[in-house]
């Protein structure tokens, strides 16, 4: 399914009710053949998007065989690492990784079909594009600072389809996992990426606009509060994210003493993720 259709094919919403002898047996059903099939995707996100708070302990107890790391959405539920949206979970998504074993493969194909999914690919391409931008322009090295850099794959990516680029990446990310996973996965290029730990980085973020060089920039990517796959990341993998509107990166670019004139909002394709452009005079 193209992105285009994913954002069409809204989840059909209804009165919200306590799980009825037949849903709970689609859902059973669903468990034992690893998963929804294609043609049973609206009727499961239908239920999902109509669960009440007090009915997801019941909901979860129903799928909890599928529920563990095998699945991606069990992996965003169990959190490995101590937190949903882990950089491994990122990983995969960005590689489209579906489980072989028949009896999660569906689920995966499932999750992978989805606006969120999709919108995480659209961000490592929107990664990609401004990184040749910026590799185009004049001068000798450049330099791109991460801030919760994750598996560091769009770096891996970058580098495979760049290898004369003259981008130096510094890494940061809170998470010593992820920076032992993207050294090990970035090992051949090494010498144009350094990592830092620095469990501070949220106080870098407020603080970064006032450190730019001249003629830098500072992109921050944010989940729109038009994500029509919220409930679906929240049920399934326990994954909640401060969804914000286009308005609201631009207040708070403002609440962070950038020029107004200076601070652009563009989207993916799907319009699930944002990102706010601040540049310097």
């Amino acid at each position: 399914m193209n992105n285009a259709n994913i954002m069409d094919e809204m989840y059909p919403k209804e009165k919200c009710r306590q799980l009825s002898e037949n849903e709970h047996l689609f859902l059973s059903l669903l468990v034992e053949k690893g998963g929804p099939e294609l043609h049973e995707y609206k009727e499961f996100s239908a239920i999902v998007n109509n669960l009440e708070d007090d009915e997801l302990d019941c909901f979860r107890e129903i799928i909890r065989r599928s529920l563990n790391e095998n699945t991606l959405i069990g992996h965003g539920f169990v959190k490995p690492f101590g937190y949903p949206g882990d950089f491994s979970l990122i990983h995969n998504i960005y590689r489209n990784y579906i489980n072989p074993d028949t009896r999660y493969s569906n689920w995966d194909m499932f999750f992978q079909d989805q606006a969120g999914a999709h919108a995480v690919r659209n961000r490592k391409d929107y990664f990609l594009k401004r990184c040749r931008e910026i590799d185009q322009t004049g001068g000798g090295e450049k330099r791109v600072l991460i801030l919760g850099s994750g598996p560091a794959t769009d770096v891996n990516e970058y580098f495979h389809n760049n290898p004369d680029s003259r981008i130096h990446f510094d890494l940061v990310d809170f998470d010593q996992n992820a920076i032992d996973f993207s050294k090990s996965q970035n090992e051949q290029f090494k010498e144009s990426i350094d990592y830092f730990k620095d469990k501070h980085f949220i106080y870098m973020v407020n603080k970064y606009y006032k450190y730019l060089a001249e003629g830098g920039e500072f992109i921050i990517g944010n989940f729109s509060n038009s994500n029509p796959t919220r409930r679906l990341m929240e049920v399934l993998s326990d994954w909640y994210l401060n969804h914000r509107s286009k308005s609201d990166l631009v207040r708070m670019a403002i609440e962070a003493e950038a020029c107004e004139e200076f601070i652009e909002v563009e989207r993916e394709e799907l319009g699930v993720n944002l990102f706010l452009r601040i540049k310097t005079a």
